[in-house]
């Protein structure tokens, strides 16, 4: 009897194909939508002739319900099921871009960018979390997913700049839109658990309320509480820095190189440009953990990342920012494993609140930083705000460092 059913058993070994494909899509399809608005959307606020200000705010808003939902996202995936919660946010994220060019006005551009945000965020916490339910948790194929997302980041800035430039707005947009069907499409693929397995959602909420979907004070609660152990507080801190460069980037970088003649294409090819070092940076990552310590490579590697980006207004060719992207790109890479790594063996059993503690710091840090950005450019232009902010996050780097260095001893 035990060898008709072995066929049909996922061991961490043996994790079907048709199971780990439709995982890696949406990893490339939500996570890969990021990059894809910090092309058209900069650009689009351009074209409705917004300032400095505005343009941060717009630029911010993608982020306001990942901050406030990611926590709430991922227990709402151990409730109710994560492929179906994914299914849901994924279709808001294919209908919300083509609204965009019926609607030019400035509320309607937050709104969107704020449903587009959630959209992206759930279907990248959910993919995080069926690497866990469907495989396992075995690291060769999160390596796979995080290879695979480096494709996306490859491929997709370009072709979404090369739409705008063939099809101005609408076909931006309509890039991005598609690039949202193929994230429903990739999670309608994924295998439907079975009940009580991993993912498959609590079995005491079988039929579903309006009170299970609401956000738990609980929840919340004890995520936080994770920040009282030092290693998961210095993650938490090294995250805010990291990814307050991801802002720099995803806001006024855009902004910047269009004002310098840089045509859509171009800056899409820019922005891909961090995946190609960037694969190869987590590839090496633990090596240089094993020769330097996980915690030295992290300050290195981040402030070497933030000075890059901080350095754009000086890089007056083409040739110079695609190299300062490329190296940044790799920095990051490096980055990212050890930091999913150090979460992942300080948090415990609390594998999922940990993932959306992460994911709110990550998207709380990029909501902030365009709009400051956007306040100083009104007053001190452009090219002086890189090299302030980006001075100030080094500082800061520094200043963690120094202040953790005790729990790495």
């Amino acid at each position: 009897m035990s060898e008709d059913k072995s066929p049909e058993v996922a061991t961490p070994g043996n994790i079907p194909l048709r199971s780990q494909l439709p995982v890696y899509a949406a990893g490339i399809f939500s996570n890969g939508a990021i990059q894809l608005a910090a092309v058209v959307v900069p650009l689009w606020m351009l074209h409705v002739d917004s300032s400095p200000l505005m343009v941060g705010i717009a630029l911010g808003s993608r982020q306001i319900l990942p901050v406030l939902l990611s926590i709430h996202g991922g227990a709402l995936m151990d409730r109710i099921g994560i492929r179906k919660v994914m299914i849901w946010f994924s279709i808001l994220g294919a209908v919300t871009p083509f609204l965009f060019p019926l609607f030019p006005f400035f509320a309607a551009v937050i709104l969107l960018q704020m449903l587009g945000g959630i959209s992206a965020a759930m279907g990248w916490i959910g993919t995080q979390a069926q690497i866990g339910a469907v495989m396992k948790g075995e690291p060769k194929y999160a390596g796979r997913v995080t290879f695979f997302n480096r494709f996306g980041m490859l491929v997709g800035p370009p072709a979404t700049g090369a739409a705008w430039d063939f099809a101005g707005p609408w076909g931006g947009f309509g890039f991005l839109g598609f690039w949202g069907i193929a994230l429903t499409l990739s999670c309608l693929a994924m295998p439907k658990p079975v009940k009580g397995e991993i993912g498959s959602g609590d079995e005491n909420y079988s039929r579903l309320t309006v009170r299970e979907v609401l956000p738990r004070l609980t929840d919340y609660t004890s995520a936080f509480r994770l920040i009282a152990i030092p290693t998961v507080a210095f993650v938490i801190a090294v995250t805010l820095i990291r990814h307050s460069s991801n802002g720099i980037q995803t806001s006024f970088y855009v902004v910047w190189l269009e004002s310098i003649g840089l045509t859509g294409t171009m800056i899409g090819t820019l922005i891909s440009a961090s995946a190609v070092l960037g694969s190869v940076g987590s590839i090496s990552a633990g090596w240089l953990a094993k020769k330097f310590t996980a915690y030295r490579v992290l300050v290195v590697s981040v402030c070497l990342a933030i000075l890059l980006i901080a350095i754009t207004p000086m890089l007056g060719t083409f040739v110079l920012l695609l190299g300062a992207m490329g190296l940044r790109g790799g920095f990051m890479g490096v980055s990212q494993p050890l930091l999913i790594s150090l979460m992942s063996q300080s948090s415990g059993r609390q594998q999922g609140k940990g993932v959306g503690l992460r994911t709110t710091v990550n998207r709380l840090s990029i909501l902030v930083t365009p709009v400051i950005m956007g306040a100083m450019a009104e007053f001190i232009g452009i090219a002086p705000t890189f090299y302030v902010v980006g001075g100030f996050l080094v500082l800061l780097m520094l200043f963690v460092a120094f202040k953790s260095r005790n729990s790495f001893k």
